[in-house]
């Protein structure tokens, strides 16, 4: 009996696989059609055939508050049209499973070093359940780095345009269609469609600020409604925030020149530091050698 329980296990092993390459097959022939998703990142190319298998199941298993909570930092990362909430969070356990198989492969190895390289192996099994969270977040700071650059000039076109006599949604589509590619004509340009389509522009300006989550797009926000309510100047109301955003920036440039000194200081004292003083000093054991003024005992051992 004992001879044919390879068999069954090659047998399951077999019958699960083709399960699961069944299930794969009819869940993404659905999703085989979607052209409106942008390019996926290389992580979620990667793994997206399991990813993909276990996303609905996973979807079940989050609390709303969870799944809300991902989706909106995948909008302020702009890839909410790339990776869905569940899929991301599914992501992160095949990952975390992935970093573990390979880990039992490293410690399965022969090592000199022992517990050290052990201990290194280990710490990244939890690296891999947090990598996509790390990855998302580099995503999101690169994001708002662009908004606070590209916002003001927005602001600017929009000045400019309803100086020039033209209405608040024009203005606003003249000013996306000189802006350069990126994350504020993206979502600019998805407010004005949402509000040519007939969506309460408040409500269309409240979920642009839900989507982008920056600060920047809050404080626009908050002003345009509250001069629409009190009935004030849109004019004057953007060229105030294109002035504060102005200045924003420039802080904020000011404050990472005043912190560069202190950042290269690091690198100065490890790497730049020690190679000028051996410089120094083999100069120096060089002229007092050639002076007789050290002992021979320590020349022989420099030499």
């Amino acid at each position: 009996m004992t001879q044919y329980i390879p068999i069954l296990l090659m047998s399951l092993s077999v019958g699960l696989a083709a399960f699961a390459l069944v299930n794969l097959f009819l869940r993404t022939r659905v999703k085989s059609k979607e052209d409106w998703r942008d390019p996926p990142p290389l992580i979620y190319k990667l793994f997206k055939p399991i990813v993909r298998l276990f996303s609905s199941d996973m979807r079940g298993a989050m609390s709303d508050r969870l799944y809300n909570r991902i989706n909106t930092r995948l909008s302020t990362g702009g890839m909410n049209y790339a990776i869905l909430a569940e899929e991301f969070f599914t992501l992160k356990f095949v990952c975390l499973v992935f970093t573990c198989l390979v880990s039992y492969m490293l410690f399965s190895m022969p090592t000199e070093q022992g517990g050290e390289v052990r201990l290194i192996i280990a710490a990244m099994i939890p690296l891999g359940f947090f990598y996509p969270d790390i990855w998302l977040n580099d995503k999101v700071i690169r994001r708002r780095n662009r908004v606070a650059k590209e916002f003001p000039f927005l602001l600017d076109l929009l000045v400019l345009s309803m100086r020039a006599g033209l209405n608040y949604s024009t203005s606003l589509g003249q000013a996306i269609s000189n802006l350069p590619e990126g994350p504020v004509k993206d979502e600019f340009g998805k407010l004005l469609r949402e509000i040519r389509a007939g969506k309460v522009r408040r409500q269309a300006l409240l979920d642009l600020a839900a989507r982008m989550d920056t600060k920047s797009i809050h404080n626009f926000v908050a002003a345009i409604n509250q001069a629409e309510e009190t009935g004030g100047e849109i004019v004057e109301v953007l060229t105030l925030q294109a002035e504060q955003r102005r200045s924003e920036r420039f802080n904020q440039a000011e404050e990472a020149a005043n912190k560069a000194p202190v950042k290269m200081l690091l690198p100065l004292v490890l790497f730049l530091f020690p190679i000028i003083f051996m410089l120094i000093g083999f100069v120096l054991v060089v002229k007092l050698s050639e002076t007789n003024f050290l002992p021979k005992i320590i020349v022989d051992l420099l030499v």
